[in-house]
């Protein structure tokens, strides 16, 4: 028995949009995975971007506590954190406090993925870009 003409090619377009809905589903699943892989990877960056501006905060209270200075500096090529540069500022107020002269300083430390002299950058395609990463923090110490 022959096939009825109205019947012939039924297979072929359904194959076509089943194609075409398993290749939409693929581009959508590499999609959502590129974007997770990007995310994870920001958040490694963010994690470390806090460790070095943990260092700056460390390196400004230990100038202020042992060394008695409050100057600031720039901090690069560590070797644990490739790719940051960290800055520390260092302000004081100078108070008496029951005939005792004391000094308040506030230590500010940034860590960022910059190729400028300085964090935070100036910049502006290097803040917009996806790859930048910026931190701080900042302590309050007495002496």
């Amino acid at each position: 028995m022959r096939p009825d003409r109205h019947a012939r090619g039924f297979v072929l377009p359904a194959a076509i949009f089943l194609l075409v809905v398993l290749a939409t589903l693929g581009a959508f699943l590499v999609h959502i995975t590129m974007a997770s892989n990007v995310g994870a990877a920001q958040d490694i960056q963010g994690a470390r971007a806090v460790q070095a501006a943990r260092l700056g905060i460390a390196t400004g209270l230990y100038a202020v506590q042992v060394s008695g200075t409050c100057a600031g500096g720039t901090l690069s090529g560590v070797s644990q954190l490739t790719g940051f540069k960290i800055t520390w500022a260092c302000s004081s107020t100078a108070f008496t406090e029951g005939g005792t002269a004391r000094t308040i300083y506030q230590i500010t430390s940034t860590a960022c993925t910059t190729t400028g002299a300085s964090c935070p950058s100036s910049t502006v395609s290097e803040l917009g870009s996806s790859d930048y990463v910026e931190r701080q923090l900042v302590v309050v110490t007495e002496r």
